[in-house]
This record gives structure tokens, C-alpha cells and sequence, in this order.
């Protein structure tokens, strides 16, 4: 084809199933997994705190990169710079699995990171040139999203199963099957002939994006090691949060002074719909981005391993490859947002209400499996639909940094802020129920006199000193009254969140801005390859 990247000779079928192949091998590059901190912690002797921010570096480095891409695309031709991206994440994969210390593995997760960032946005822009050729919006997001989040899930349970048996450093060979796949397409299927005009590679705003990573890593580094050091009470958490917040301010300035800046902030201003789509997102992290609360419960209470709780987590694929693409055909056809964001919100409440009712121990092994598809549903529905509200009728120009703003609310500010929030408040209510229970676990009471009898005498009988069978039937008794603080903590901030997500499906229904609709008509702006 004239305007394909691939050799004449290729048929059609051929180029879409490799494109295919192309994303998903992108997807599928990943730095650090979350299942592998705690076996990275071990292994290079520092706290998870610390590989946790490596882990959240990795996030900055591919979101701070996002604005550049175009750049970077206009400049090199295609097949030059996916060959280039995919010999540098190769590289970078077989560093990682060397790294020794924590500098070592921040660098290497940074990078890996900006550079898959490059190589998806190329992907993503031919998965819709050749499947979306009416620029769809409300298509691109059903198709993508569904694409993304499910193979996501997929590679969590893939990382969970590794670790069972090997080192986390083998987590970094998971990719490399599709990275020599993705090679193989390249060099032999793709032509090197220029499709667009070249721009000159200068004039980027390397001020603009410093300040940008830099206040960017001192708040993921306070959201992350603020419970640790009691928040404000600490010099250094005060000082991060300082520097975090006067960075923004002045990567603010400087965005809004200068005459090519890293990022247009005006499009916040100009466009109404965006502000609000933004604000709405961080807004579905606040009650999405309770994962701690029910993985804590899962590994505590029920005894599951990291295997068996990144298992419950696929059944959200089940949600994702269903309810994502029938929502984007929604948004495609019927042009508006309000039911379906209305839909997101009050499966929220749904879910946290029915779990936080059959919050208890005695569930079998399948208990998670409805929780899991409504939360799976209402993400895949709240975020196609924010995500599609935002990016309605702007102008080629502005679409790029309308989209650096929608994924960077969500994953730079909304992902650390929200974690620490309900951790610190998980970890409160926790510690308030366990002195309350404990309160009535007296000895004075019969049944708890029993319990300690029992206990106490079934280690002696095991062999254990009189000593020994006491302290381990104390930790027994602990370990009870920490399973019951732990449901009863989940349960009160479930409630709450059950009735945040009710009122804000209700409030959904009310916000007039909302009435801007996408009319296909009407829409004089293209879908550009760096709109995500």
C-alpha cells in the first residue's frame, strides 16, 4: 500500500497481524514488576521503600518522555527509530538483569522505560492508521485500552509464576521473546523510505523537562516513604514535598513564559472539557487505587501467595476485553460520555459494598472472582470514558499535550498520592481496631483463658518449653486479633468508598460541562499519533 510501512509485497492481513504482534511485545516491556519488589528488596539489601521508588522512577521517566516523541518521530524515519528503540530496550534488558545497587537499577529502569514510551507511541499510531481509519476516538481508546490493561495483567501472573522458582532478575527475559519478534518484523518486513516531512531535532525545553522529572521524583519519593518516616513530622519529607511542590510552580512559569515550552499547560485553560476530564481521573484513582487494601487481605487472611493474588487479578481481563471495546463503540456511536461514566461509577460502589459484606476468611478459593470483573468493569468503563471525553474536538497541535496531562494526572500524580493516602489511613484504622479488639481479648474472659490454655498446651505437647509455648501461643492470639483488625479496617474504608463512588455516579448525572458531546460531523481534528 502507498501510505504503509511495510514492503509492497506484504499482504494486509500480514500487516495487522504484525502490528499486532508489534504492541503487544511493547506492552509487554516492563522495568521492575510490582510482585518482584519484595525479592528485590532482599536481594540487594535496601528497604522496599526504596526499590518502590525505583519502580515509580520508571513511571516518571516514561511520562516525562511522552512529549518529546513527536520530535523524535518527525525527525527519524519509522523503521529507523523502532529498529533504534528496539535494540536500546534489548540493551537495556540484558543490563538490568547485571545491576548491583540501586543506582544501577534506577538508571537502567528510567531509560528502559522513556525508551519503551517511544517505541509504543510509533506502534500505537500504526495499530490506527491500519484499524482506525476514521480516527475514531471513542474506536482508538476501545481497541487500545482493551489491549493494554489485559496484557498487563497477563504479565503480572507471568512475573508471580517466575518468581515462584527463579530470580527476579529473570523477570527482565520476559520481554525479550517479543523483542526479537519485533526485530524480526522490522528488518525484514518494513521499508526505510521517509512517509512525513523531516523537522530539525533542536530547540527541545531540556529546562522544562528536568524540572518536570525532578519535581516529579521528590513527590513520588514522599508519597512513598512518608509513612515511614511519619509525614511531616520528618525534616526530609517536608524538604521533597517543598521542592516537589516549588518545582511545579516553577515548571509552571516557565511553561506559560517561554516560547516553545516542554509541554502547552494553555490547553487547560482553553478547553474546558479537559480540565475537567483531567480532574475527573485523579478523581477514579482516589477510589480505584485500593490494591494494598485487598492484597494485604488476600496474602493475611487467606494465605494466598503472590501467584495466587496476581491469578484473581485476571479475572479484570474478563471485564477489560468485554466491557472496554463495547464502551468505545458506545462513545463512537452515540457521542457522549455521561451514561457510561455514570456506569464506571456506580460499579465502583457496587464492588466496594459486596466485598466489604463478604469480607471474612471462611470465602473459598473463587471469592474474588465477581469482585474482581465489577472492578475490572468499572475501571475499563470510567477511564475509556474520561479519557475520550477529554480528548474531544481540539486541534491536532493541542492533542498531544492534552494526552501528556490525562496520562500524567493518572500515573505521576494520582498512582503515588492515592497509594499513600489509603495506606496511611489502611494502617490507621488497623492499628485503632487492633487496640479495640484487644481490649476485649482480656483473661478474664473465659473463652480467651481457654484459647491461651489450649494454645499453650498443644505446643507443649509439640515438644516446646513451657516458655516457647507461650510466646508462640501469644503470637497466635496477635495474629487473630490482627485478622480481625484488618477486616474490620477494610470493611470501614470500603463503606466510605461505596458511598464516594454512589454520590459522584449521581453527581456525574448533574455536571452540565459534561454535555459536551464529540459529533463526527463536527470534527475537524484528526486523531495524531502521539494522542493516547
Amino acid at each position: 500500500m502507498k501510505n504503509s510501512i511495510f514492503h509492497e509485497p506484504v499482504p494486509n492481513w500480514l500487516e495487522k497481524a504484525c502490528i499486532i504482534l508489534l504492541l503487544c511485545s511493547q506492552i509487554m516491556v516492563s522495568g521492575i514488576p510490582t510482585n518482584a519488589i519484595a525479592l528485590v528488596t532482599s536481594f540487594l539489601g535496601d528497604e522496599k521503600d526504596a526499590i518502590q521508588f525505583i519502580y515509580y522512577g520508571g513511571i516518571v521517566g516514561s511520562m516525562s518522555f511522552y512529549p518529546l516523541i513527536g520530535r523524535f518521530t518527525r525527525y527519524f524515519r519509522k523503521r529507523q527509530l523502532l529498529l533504534m528503540g528496539i535494540a536500546l530496550e534489548l540493551v537495556l534488558l540484558m543490563l538490568s538483569v547485571f545491576t548491583q545497587n540501586d543506582l544501577q537499577l534506577f538508571i537502567c529502569n528510567f531509560l528502559l522505560s522513556c525508551v519503551k514510551m517511544l517505541c509504543l507511541i510509533v506502534c500505537i499510531g500504526m495499530l490506527m492508521a491500519k484499524f482506525n481509519l476514521g480516527n475514531s476516538r471513542g474506536l482508538f481508546y476501545g481497541i487500545y485500552y482493551a489491549f493494554s490493561y489485559s496484557l498487563s495483567q497477563l504479565y503480572s501472573y507471568f512475573v508471580a509464576i517466575l518468581l515462584q522458582t527463579y530470580s527476579w532478575k529473570y523477570t527482565f527475559l520476559l520481554s525479550l521473546p517479543g523483542i526479537f519478534i519485533s526485530l524480526l518484523i522490522v528488518v525484514l518486513l518494513m521499508h526505510s523510505r521517509r512517509m512525513e516531512r523531516k523537522y530539525p531535532l533542536y530547540q527541545v525545553d531540556w529546562i522544562g523537562y528536568l524540572l518536570f522529572v525532578l519535581s516529579s521524583l521528590c513527590l513520588s519519593f514522599g508519597c512513598i516513604f512518608g509513612e515511614r518516616l511519619d509525614w511531616l513530622r520528618s525534616n526530609l519529607i517536608c524538604l521533597v514535598m517543598a521542592m516537589a511542590a516549588i518545582g511545579y510552580i516553577l515548571w509552571t512559569i516557565r511553561m506559560l513564559t517561554i516560547r516553545r515550552p516542554y509541554v502547552n499547560i494553555r490547553v487547560l485553560a482553553t478547553y474546558s472539557h479537559v480540565r475537567w476530564g483531567v480532574g475527573l481521573m485523579v478523581f477514579m484513582f482516589f477510589i480505584y487505587n485500593t490494591f494494598s487494601i485487598s492484597t494485604e487481605f488476600m496474602k493475611v487472611n487467606l494465605g494466598y501467595d503472590d501467584s495466587y493474588v496476581a491469578a484473581s487479578n485476571l479475572y479484570m481481563i474478563i471485564s477489560f476485553a468485554i466491557f472496554i471495546p463495547l464502551t468505545g463503540i458506545w462513545l463512537h456511536k452515540i457521542h457522549r460520555a455521561r451514561e457510561s461514566l455514570f456506569l464506571g461509577f456506580l460499579l465502583f460502589g457496587v464492588y466496594y459494598l459486596y466485598t466489604a459484606r463478604f469480607f471474612y476468611p471462611e470465602e473459598n478459593a473463587h471469592f474474588f472472582l465477581i469482585p474482581m470483573v465489577i472492578r475490572g468493569a468499572a475501571y475499563g468503563i470510567s477511564i475509556t470514558s474520561l479519557s475520550y471525553y477529554a480528548s474531544v474536538n481540539l486541534p491536532a497541535h493541542a492533542s498531544a499535550h492534552r494526552a501528556f496531562f490525562s496520562i500524567t494526572s493518572r500515573s505521576v500524580l494520582a498512582a503515588p498520592i492515592t497509594s499513600a493516602l489509603w495506606l496511611d489511613r489502611f494502617n490507621y484504622f488497623k492499628q485503632k481496631q487492633y487496640d479495640i479488639i484487644s481490649a476485649q481479648y482480656g483473661m478474664d474472659d473465659y473463652r480467651v483463658s481457654d484459647l491461651w490454655k489450649g494454645l499453650v498446651s498443644s505446643h507443649l505437647k509439640a515438644g516446646s518449653s513451657l516458655e516457647q509455648a507461650e510466646q508462640l501461643a501469644h503470637g497466635s492470639i496477635h495474629a487473630m486479633i490482627y485478622k480481625e483488625a484488618l477486616i474490620a479496617s477494610a470493611q470501614n474504608i470500603y463503606y466510605v468508598l461505596a458511598a464516594i463512588s454512589i454520590v459522584m455516579a449521581i453527581a456525574v448525572l448533574c455536571l452540565k460541562v459534561l454535555n459536551i458531546h464529540y459529533v463526527s460531523e463536527k470534527n475537524k481534528y484528526p486523531l495524531t499519533y502521539v494522542d493516547v
